[in-house]
């Protein structure tokens, strides 16, 4: 286990990404012209998006950073990329919504204050997470989108500063007090991986779990086996003191060690007036209802187009993911006929029709070899018994 804060690595891994930022920025731009000049004209058509939801979807579109950090979660793949954005922009056209919303889970230190890298720091209590499951998807989700708007301020201000750092990630500082490792829901794990790091990928620089237990110790080192080299190289479980070096006193609360205030009296730019008037989040399958009243017309919409699973038997392109809409047939997502799909729905198929068999056929086989072993081990100790006897038998004729 990670315990102390290793800032060279830190440190590489950050110059790292800025130098990717540098290197790729042409391919953001590209796709950001893909973007605009054909996939959002397509958007509003197929959704009748409103002046407000097109605006709002075009300065998503905008956010140099964001792209960037689909294009850096698909591998710098350009088509991948762009897949993917298109998924996420058609998400949030369909599950966020312009209303106001309860407080976010999380809790941003205002600027000036951050790490040494310049990355914003984050804190979560996880003792705050033992609520309602859908409570607690619901708040996690609104605050990773005001995260999200809050970095993208944080950039235009940099932009009016003539400051050519851009900030890319944030620094979460994780508070396990009050939280044993029985309590953690594997759904809502399970729901992160699969929703969440899709829609919202690389936002996260370092993380850093406070007051552990030995029992958190256990489950990292099995987790830590199943998670890719650059995840485990960002999660780290410092003691207060070993984050207090890494921050300094002037970056901390003081029920952290630091010099600040205590953390609930600290502004916090994710709740800020400004945040709760610029964008919440209701989503029609898991998210709280949409307000009955006080909403425009377009908020209230449902959708005119749904994205289809590749082998789900409704979908007539089977293999590939298809769009059923209202207005026109079902088509096929733009750059998905891929021979992948091909080869992975063929797999699939394959293993539905034969996988029963050739489980029964391996164990089988397994349970014969560990049969034969058996036997052969049993024949030498009955040999090895014999022998002696038989050849003094041999002698005495």
């Amino acid at each position: 286990m990670n315990n102390r804060i290793s800032r060279s690595v830190l440190e590489d891994n950050h110059k790292r990404l800025i130098d990717q930022y540098k290197a790729n920025l042409s391919d953001v731009c590209a796709i950001q012209s893909i973007l605009n000049d054909e996939i959002l004209s397509h958007v509003v058509q197929e959704l009748a998006l409103s002046d407000a939801d097109h605006a709002w979807a075009k300065e998503w579109i905008s956010d140099t950073a964001t792209i960037f950090r689909f294009l850096r979660h698909h591998g710098f793949v350009r088509s991948l990329a762009l897949e993917a954005i298109y998924t996420a922009l058609i998400w949030r056209l369909n599950a966020l919504r312009l209303f106001a919303l309860p407080s976010a889970l999380l809790h941003c230190l205002p600027p000036p204050i951050c790490d040494p890298l310049g990355r914003p720091l984050v804190f979560l209590q996880l003792s705050e997470l033992l609520t309602c499951e859908q409570t607690m998807m619901d708040g996690l989700l609104i605050s990773l989108e005001r995260l999200s708007i809050h970095l993208r301020s944080l950039n235009t201000l940099n932009d009016e500063f003539m400051n050519c750092e851009v900030t890319l990630q944030c620094v979460f500082v994780i508070d396990l007090e009050g939280l044993s490792v029985q309590s953690v829901n594997l759904k809502i794990l399970t729901w992160l991986m699969k929703e969440v790091v899709p829609r919202y990928p690389g936002m996260l620089g370092a993380v850093f779990f406070l007051n552990y237990s030995w029992t958190y110790a256990i489950t990292w080192s099995i987790m830590k086996s199943l998670l890719p080299k650059s995840a485990v190289a960002k999660v780290f479980f410092p003691s207060r003191e070993e984050l207090l070096r890494y921050c300094s006193a002037s970056a901390l609360p003081s029920n952290y060690g630091g010099a600040l205030s205590p953390l609930h009296l600290i502004e916090d730019p994710l709740n800020s007036h400004e945040q709760k008037n610029y964008a919440s989040v209701a989503s029609r399958e898991w998210c709280m209802p949409t307000p009955s009243t006080g909403l425009p017309e377009t908020l209230h919409r449902q959708p005119s187009s749904v994205t289809i699973p590749p082998r789900s038997s409704l979908n007539p392109f089977f293999g590939y993911p298809s769009v059923a809409s209202f207005s026109r047939p079902h088509t096929v997502q733009q750059g998905r006929r891929r021979k992948r799909d091909l080869l992975l729905t063929l797999s699939v198929l394959w293993w539905k029709r034969w996988g029963t068999r050739v489980i029964i056929t391996l164990y089988f086989l397994i349970v014969v070899g560990l049969a034969r072993k058996r036997v052969r081990r049993v024949a030498r100790w009955m040999l090895g018994v014999a022998l002696p006897s038989g050849s003094t038998l041999l002698a005495m004729t």
